[in-house]
């Protein structure tokens, strides 16, 4: 190396330093050849997931069963349903009957005590007393039978028989009386549900007495107006009047009529109505500005 420099003083110290360089990197490298790396260790391969499990498909689920809608009753079926009183006005029956299978408590004024039972939807049977609260008060019963023949939609026609028996309490007994009676109705609905009613009514009664007396006929004709103004309340007016005869004389209308107005609060199973009896157009006054009061509950089970 000293011979080359001496010989070739061109060769200066950056060719020495590019030399040294240059040996270091050789050795380095010869030093990297002879160091043996290990190989790397083999890596397991990874555990194989088992598939899922296979789900069961779900059961076939069956569709929710439909519910029926209620069934609206028909008319008059709505209107008889909600009122314990359709089968009369105040004093005057309708056309209209009771439901089949019920039983109807009626109480007029406190002193009269009456049982309806619907034997079908247009047959009707009812009994009614009067209490015989004092001696001075005679007993009076009445049994009656009701068919409603016709029952359309608007029209319900019907007819009524009926039996009276009354005799006297009293320790100067006067005998006893006995009635047959005959009656027909017309009721024409004025609301599609039949809740509100307009009636004629035509009533004839035979009555008699074990007095021999003789026989009496009397007939009461007239109207009446139910008119439904809310969900539990009526408003009710009635005109009766009356013609009568009695042993050979001629039949002869009664002078004036009574005049029944009032109110009815009601629901599916009670009804009570609150009313006056006013006379109109007779000879006398009886000196009423509204006329006698009157007062009727009825319940039905």
């Amino acid at each position: 190396m000293k011979t080359i420099f001496r010989a070739n003083p061109s060769f200066s110290i950056p060719w020495l330093l590019l030399a040294v360089v240059s040996t270091a990197i050789s050795a380095g490298g010869a030093r990297a050849q002879t160091v043996s790396v290990a190989p790397p260790e083999p890596v397991a391969p990874p555990t194989p997931v088992p598939p899922p499990a296979a789900v069961a498909p779900l059961a076939p689920v069956a569709p929710p069963t439909p519910i029926a809608p209620p069934v609206a009753a028909e008319p008059p079926a709505a209107a008889v349903a909600s009122d314990p009183n359709i089968d009369r006005g105040l004093l005057q029956p309708t056309a209209m009957t009771q439901p089949r299978g019920s039983f109807t408590y009626n109480n007029y004024e406190l002193l009269l005590h009456g049982l309806t039972y619907g034997v079908t939807d247009n047959l009707q049977v009812s009994l009614t007393v009067l209490s015989p609260i004092t001696k001075d008060i005679p007993f009076v019963g009445i049994a009656a039978v009701k068919w409603r023949f016709q029952a359309a939609d608007r029209l319900h026609l019907a007819l009524q028989g009926s039996l009276l028996y009354a005799t006297d309490l009293s320790s100067g007994n006067s005998g006893s009386v006995f009635s047959f009676g005959a009656g027909a109705y017309a009721s024409i609905c004025l609301r599609d549900d039949c809740s509100s009613l307009l009636t004629a009514t035509l009533n004839y009664q035979l009555g008699w007495s074990d007095q021999g007396t003789g026989d009496a006929h009397i007939f009461l004709y007239g109207g009446s107006v139910i008119h439904r103004v809310s969900e539990h309340v009526k408003l009710l007016v009635e005109v009766t009047s009356a013609a009568a005869q009695a042993g050979s004389s001629s039949t002869e209308n009664i002078p004036g009529f009574l005049l029944t107005y009032g109110v009815r609060f009601f629901t599916g199973s009670l009804a009570g109505d609150i009313a006056f009896v006013k006379p109109v157009g007779d000879t006398g006054d009886d000196g009423l500005l509204l006329g006698i009061p009157f007062v009727s509950i009825s319940y039905r089970w």
